[in-house]
């Protein structure tokens, strides 16, 4: 207490002058009209500037208020676009089973949930099995071609033996010639398979498209499997050797169709009769 009052009576000629000062401004605004007006003026720029920040503050807070709420929506919106991909993939699997009634063929929609293609022997997974009408010995393709046939299968899932399989032989012509040949994987690139045993009398260029045949009860004729990349000069000087690029691209498969051949097993009991 004593050191305050030593501070007012060491500063006092300050507040002397500082309370002259207030008095004399109060004075001078409350008769004198034009300072009052100037005052004022001053005040309310002062105060208006106050409201101003106010109102920054306000609404910066109100803007995370804002943002929280348009990432909620954001999560709704997401939620949506999932329920309407459940929907539309459920529309598929419904409509994944188109049966052509001119030529027999019955055609399943599956995905794949597995593939290899840097492996001597390679294989791809299906995601329907027995349960959804898939059999043993069933062709395989997707938008571009030949992907491959169904080798084992579970309740649920397929086991398809890829086209990229030394394994597997697939009988395959040059589209509009009737001679056919044997189009099989070397297992170099994945890009490419070997069409063999064809006549030499067949004439061929550079780019034409070559499918299967109707030799085969996995596939009907006619389904795209590549096209001519070259030829090569074998032993034997009656048959000729093709390099075939083929259009499917493996390394990028998500979804293809099973076909089933409804008139297959009826064709192969004939066979296993001979």
């Amino acid at each position: 207490m004593l050191n305050l009052i030593r501070f007012f009576f060491r500063n006092g000629p300050f507040f002397v002058w500082l309370i002259l000062t207030i008095v004399s401004i109060i004075l001078l605004v409350q008769h004198n009209p034009y300072q009052r007006s100037v005052w004022m003026g001053s005040a309310n720029y002062i105060t208006g500037s106050l409201y101003k920040a106010s109102d920054n503050v306000s609404s910066y807070f109100g803007l995370r208020q804002i943002n929280s709420e348009q990432l909620s929506h954001i999560a709704e919106l997401e939620n949506e676009v999932l329920r309407l991909k459940h929907l539309v993939r459920n529309y598929e699997d419904f409509q994944s089973l188109v049966i052509d009634t001119v030529s027999n063929y019955r055609y399943t929609i599956a995905h794949v949930v597995a593939n290899s293609t840097n492996k001597v022997e390679n294989f791809l997974t299906l995601d329907k099995g027995y349960e959804d009408g898939i059999r043993q010995d069933q062709g395989v393709a997707d938008h571009n071609g030949v992907v491959g046939i169904v080798s084992k299968v579970s309740a649920h899932y397929a086991l398809v033996i890829s086209l990229l399989n030394p394994n597997l032989r697939l009988s395959a012509s040059l589209k509009n010639e009737e001679s056919y040949g044997s189009l099989w994987w070397d297992g170099n690139d994945p890009r490419y398979a070997l069409l063999e045993d064809l006549p030499r009398t067949v004439q061929f260029e550079k780019g034409d498209t070559v499918v299967t045949t109707s030799y085969s009860s996995s596939f009907p004729a006619g389904v795209p499997v590549g096209m001519v990349e070259e030829s090569f000069e074998t032993d034997n000087n009656n048959f000729l050797t093709l390099r075939i690029r083929l259009f499917a691209d493996f390394r990028s498969i998500q979804d293809v169709h099973v076909i089933d051949n409804l008139d297959a097993e009826e064709v192969n009991s004939l066979t296993s009769a001979e």
